[in-house]
């Protein structure tokens, strides 16, 4: 009985999940799991010393928040500070950002060249599966599974923090509950975050093209060569650049070539590596409260209208070609 080759990728994915549960599912979870107990701790903390009473002290009288928060002179402030707050509650999952990058690179670092080191590469050798299926669906797992796990994480993580943050403001007296339910933010959040996922494969390619490649080559000290390689050419050009006065020049192959080579899994580098950017930003959130809500989720996409990430995505996609080719000639040697 033959087998599709959809049905192959979805076993090669199953595989992939499976021998990593610990790495791409698992960490996350209690990433999350954890921000959101000492959330809950530090709430509990705030409601337990009352820090939030006393707002301010007028003729020696004390002001409560709840006073400050509902007066008619407070109303217009209020409503923007709910809106603020519902369409930038998923900021506070930035760990679980930041852990997707390091998450993506330790498991491209090992994904081919565990096999080999275990001699496991035999065995799946022997299925009807070939290198590019395999070096694909570990492609796949590092630019959109382990992403969608920890953006699923994340968004779970966010909307728990902002119903802690709820239930703080209304043990002070301060109703924001059934606001924030009615705030169009609340339910775009996590769909922004979901949003960026195809900005974010296209990024971080190079980085993950480099380290299949690399753990598909290396015999040992994977680590070493993925980074020392890197840091070598790091020196070298630094030290030519001084030697010839040309810094300014060398100082794009240090950040689009080295810098992207180890640096493109974490979320949000393509700010590090098109600093232009950044005052597009600006001048969104200048624009106005609307543009200021949708600022960050448009001006990521519009880093697609730049030349480097398209040259960047063919460099990594060239990179796993050479990985599937180095796959079957390492073993061969």
């Amino acid at each position: 009985m033959s087998i599709s080759p959809a049905n192959k990728m979805q076993w090669l994915l199953r595989r992939e999940l499976w021998e990593h549960k610990g790495m791409l599912v698992w960490t996350p979870a209690l990433i999350g799991i954890v921000m959101t107990v000492l959330g809950a701790l530090m709430a509990a903390a705030t409601v337990a010393k009352s820090k939030m009473h006393a707002a301010l002290i007028v003729n020696g009288e004390e002001i409560s928040w709840s006073t400050v928060f509902n007066t008619r002179t407070f109303g217009p402030r209020r409503t923007e500070i709910i809106d603020a707050v519902a369409n930038n509650y998923t900021y506070a999952a930035a760990p679980l950002f930041l852990a997707l990058g390091f998450l993506v690179f330790f498991y491209c670092l090992s994904a081919l060249h565990d096999d080999r080191r275990d001699r496991s590469v035999l065995f799946w050798k022997s299925l009807p599966v070939s290198d590019a299926q395999t070096v694909l669906s570990k492609a796949a797992i590092a630019l959109l599974v382990a992403p969608l796990i920890v953006a699923a994480a994340a968004s779970l993580t966010s909307l728990a923090l902002i119903l802690i943050l709820s239930g703080v403001l209304a043990a002070n007296g301060i109703h924001v509950f059934a606001e924030l339910l009615g705030s169009p933010g609340l339910y775009l959040g996590p769909l922004r975050v979901f949003g960026l996922l195809p900005v974010y494969c296209l990024w971080a390619l190079p980085t993950v093209g480099w380290l299949l490649m690399v753990s598909s080559w290396a015999k040992s000290k994977v680590f070493l060569w993925a980074v020392g390689v890197p840091l070598l050419l790091l020196i070298l050009t630094v030290w030519a650049g001084k030697l010839t006065q040309t810094e300014n020049d060398v100082n794009w192959i240090q950040m689009n070539v080295i810098g992207r080579a180890l640096l493109g899994t974490l979320p949000g580098s393509w700010y590090l590596f098109e600093p232009e950017l950044l005052p597009r930003m600006h001048a969104l959130a200048e624009g106005g409260s609307h543009m200021t809500r949708i600022d960050v989720f448009s001006n990521s996409w519009s880093s697609l209208a730049m030349p480097a990430v398209w040259l960047g995505a063919a460099a990594g996609a060239a990179l796993i070609y050479a990985a599937i080719r180095l796959r079957r000639w390492r073993e061969e040697d």
